[in-house]
């Protein structure tokens, strides 16, 4: 089967989306004959249990000591679907799902099917017109001249985001999935908690954008500050993580952390979002207590697995070190691996993992998401390999024979049936990047952060309160001290005007 190149179209003005990159018309992984699971499927459940309960003692697998995984999805979140050819697949969390059960993951975890996220858990981060919105439109009511959805990014030339059935069930499981994750570390049921199905970081407040309509990430972090002074957000999707900066710019209590590509993308255009410069650090006032806490780290073509975990761990370390978060999100967007339909990176699956081994060495709270990654195949792959870091196991390279759908990861073009395939060779992208500007690069990432206080002067926040309602009340606070100041200072001009006075106040 054929892929149509999706948003190709030659265009003669600006373009910045992200569909438009999606220029790879190879076959597709899934194959046009119906796949041959029945064997595996038609057992009883006791005999599929024996199986893979057979495969997590031959692997050694059992739970971690010392620290508990818990497991977060709602399986309903497979069934939708973006368009025949729009690149997001969620087919990808299948995939991802039966390898993970498939080697027995299962059993070194805790598992948990969260409810979907209310409107209201929603709205916490989300503008309600804008939700709303999201709740009725459908494909059958959807006008493409309707200013709303424009306004609301969907539609336009590229239409990213597109109008699809059960649109507002799907962002309810994804988000009510973060938001279990997120309650399961304030209540210490779990140490590293797992949501693949999230990580949608380019959703706006009032305005889907690149493929996300949620931003579950922020909703998230909200959570986790209700107990947490100090919140940091890595993200290493091959796509800037701008939603999630720009929501909390302007607060100390989230830093925000991303390693993303930054230049052109193939057709000579920024590449989506276009924004992430290292010298983008946040607001620009100096009074505003989001200055310096985010740090961007563009990359070019190319990089590879040795310099990527270099430059992650270099950097991640130090911002740990001084910033001292209380609580990490780290946001694993898969296409940032070689041969992504949309990445532009040469990463192999172990030097992504690594990125997830050096932030659980921490020993810190950690809330792990998904996000990007458009070739399902090696997107199951690598969040299967990292939920294996999460509890420590060693997985076999040969996939378990039972795996349904196993026919999606055989044959030369889809890994030969492993779980860790050499992927810096298929769609190799030259490498554009010198270590001696990535060394570069890092010093100016240091130099960024000696504008970063070493622990943020904030409130302890004990009672539940939303970081929007915490802002507020820092915001009235610091308008009743100014007032206080200007009130002494017109009570001092005024003792100085009328010495000997009695300093007594007129009535207003």
């Amino acid at each position: 089967m054929r892929v149509p190149v999706y948003g190709s179209m030659a265009t003669n003005g600006y373009s910045n989306n992200i569909v438009q990159e999606y220029l790879c018309n190879d076959d597709y992984d899934m194959p046009d004959a119906p796949l041959n699971f029945e064997g595996f499927k038609l057992m009883t459940d006791p005999d599929k249990s024996a199986i893979i309960r057979k495969e997590a003692e031959e692997n050694g697998l059992e739970r971690p000591k010392g620290y508990t995984v818990s497991f977060h999805y709602n399986p309903h979140v497979e069934y939708h679907h973006f368009g025949s050819s729009h690149p997001m697949k969620p087919w990808r969390l299948t995939l991802a799902k039966q390898l993970i059960l498939s080697y027995g993951l299962e059993y070194t975890m805790d598992i948990h099917e969260p409810r979907p996220a209310t409107f209201d858990e929603i709205a916490l981060f989300h503008d309600r017109e804008y939700l709303e919105f999201l709740k009725n439109v459908t494909p059958q009511n959807a006008k493409p001249d309707d200013e709303a959805l424009l306004s609301f990014g969907f539609g336009g030339e590229s239409n990213d985001c597109p109008v699809f059935d059960g649109l507002w069930n799907y962002v309810s499981l994804y988000s009510g999935a973060s938001i279990h994750a997120a309650q399961s570390l304030l209540n210490k049921q779990s140490d590293i908690a797992i949501n693949w199905s999230g990580g949608l970081h380019h959703a706006r407040k009032k305005m889907a954008a690149g493929f996300c309509y949620v931003n579950d990430i922020v909703i998230a972090i909200q959570h986790l500050l209700t107990e947490h002074q100090r919140v940091l957000y890595i993200d290493i999707d091959v796509h800037h993580g701008d939603g999630v900066e720009q929501a909390f710019e302007s607060t100390d209590r989230v830093f925000t952390l991303s390693y993303h590509k930054y230049g052109k993308d193939i057709n000579g255009y920024p590449f989506f979002p276009g924004t992430g410069n290292i010298t983008e650090m946040g607001p620009t006032d100096p009074s505003n207590r989001g200055k310096g806490h985010c740090l961007n780290i563009p990359i070019d073509d190319g990089i590879d697995d040795n310099q990527y975990s270099w430059l992650f761990k270099t950097i991640t370390g130090a911002v740990v070190q001084k910033y001292r978060p209380e609580a990490i999100v780290l946001q694993s967007g898969a296409d940032s691996l070689g041969g992504d339909r949309l990445g532009r990176f040469n990463l192999n699956i172990k030097a992504h993992g690594q990125c997830v081994e050096i932030v659980k060495s921490y020993g810190i709270p950690l809330l792990i998401i998904g996000g990007g990654g458009y070739t399902p195949r090696n997107v199951a792959r690598t969040w299967c390999h990292e939920t294996s870091v999460c509890v420590g196991a060693d997985l076999h390279d040969v996939l378990p024979p039972h795996i349904p759908y196993i026919q999606a990861f055989q044959g030369e073009g889809n890994g030969a049936g492993l779980l860790y395939p050499a992927l810096h060779n298929i769609q190799h992208h030259e490498n554009k990047n010198k270590d001696k500007d990535l060394q570069k690069l890092i010093e100016h990432a240091m130099e960024n952060l000696r504008y970063l206080e070493a622990a943020p002067s904030v409130v302890v926040n004990t009672k539940g309160l939303t970081e929007e309602q915490i802002m507020r009340i820092r915001e009235m606070v610091d308008r009743e001290l100014e007032e206080e100041r200007e009130e002494r200072g017109r009570g001092r001009r005024a003792k100085e005007r009328n010495t000997g006075g009695r300093g007594e106040r007129a009535m207003r």
